[in-house]
């Protein structure tokens, strides 16, 4: 699917006029989302994630290095997001703008949120840690990356097993997978993000916006919860300011999707 091709003033217009009358040019309500698919991997930590059309595969590997100075007994976790050519053939700015968008949202929604124990990471203190590198490849854009990289960035992190370590003193053994049992990951919650686009002077609003929808968009909202309803993080991004009745609806919303994603993302990582 070609990414690049901005929509006609016909089809934005075509648009607009169908969310007036509360109806979207693919068929949904305004509250849907698209049919949600996770596939595991055939190794542990790679994940595909399908979101109507939308496709991203995330897999997470692992290195040992050294900690940063200031935070000595953390392991370090790293996120990249890619747009494959099979995305989109001719890649231009806008495109290449928004990997550093979802790796940006990656790291707030997963890293600064507290998500994975970087603690527990920890080999050695001050000397040797376990560095993830989650990589997040974009295989088919149709919208709504940030919501389908989420998710597969998080199930990447809950199937991945990592090799175990014995310690003694300073001195590290790492085992090899086929002499011992990997480990899995601590992880403490699992944040979900739900995205909203805004149309007009912001008066409209529907949920998992399309690629045509995210193109017409004046404005976007990100609403990011875990398994317990909690609010991990909230993103806002272009000009149109929304109201707190806006928010709280989105919340709202959110709130009562997070139970069916959550749910798909279990059947997910325990296969």
């Amino acid at each position: 699917m070609v990414a690049e091709t901005e929509p006609s003033n016909i089809e934005t217009q075509f648009l607009l006029e169908a969310l007036q009358r509360g109806q979207r040019t693919d068929g949904r309500g305004i509250y849907d989302y698209r049919t949600l698919k996770i596939t595991g991997g055939s190794t542990p930590g790679l994940v595909t994630v399908q979101l109507g059309q939308t496709r991203v595969m995330a897999r997470v590997s692992c290195t040992v290095t050294r900690p940063y100075p200031d935070r000595p007994t953390e392991g370090i976790v790293q996120f990249n997001a890619e747009l494959s050519s099979l995305c989109a053939p001719h890649v231009d700015h806008t495109l290449r703008s928004q990997e550093v968008t979802v790796t940006r949202m990656l790291e707030r929604v997963l890293r600064q949120s507290r998500a994975i124990d970087t603690e527990a990471l920890c080999i050695v203190a001050g000397h040797k840690v376990w560095t993830l590198r989650v990589d997040v490849h974009i295989l088919d854009h149709a919208g709504n990356l940030v919501d389908a990289a989420a998710i597969a960035a998080i199930c990447a992190l809950r199937r991945f097993r990592r090799p175990d370590v014995t310690v003694d003193g300073e001195t590290a053994v790492i085992h090899d997978v086929r002499d011992r049992n990997p480990v899995p990951l601590s992880i403490h919650h699992t944040p979900v993000c739900v995205s909203f686009a805004f149309f007009g002077a912001g008066e409209l609003m529907v949920l998992d916006p399309s690629l045509l929808e995210e193109q017409a968009r004046v404005s976007w909202f990100t609403v990011t919860l875990n398994a317990h309803k909690e609010v991990c993080a909230l993103n806002k991004a272009g000009g149109v300011p929304l109201t707190h009745e806006q928010i709280k609806r989105c919340v709202q919303i959110a709130v009562a999707k997070v139970d069916e994603i959550n749910e798909k993302i279990q059947d997910a990582v325990n296969v």
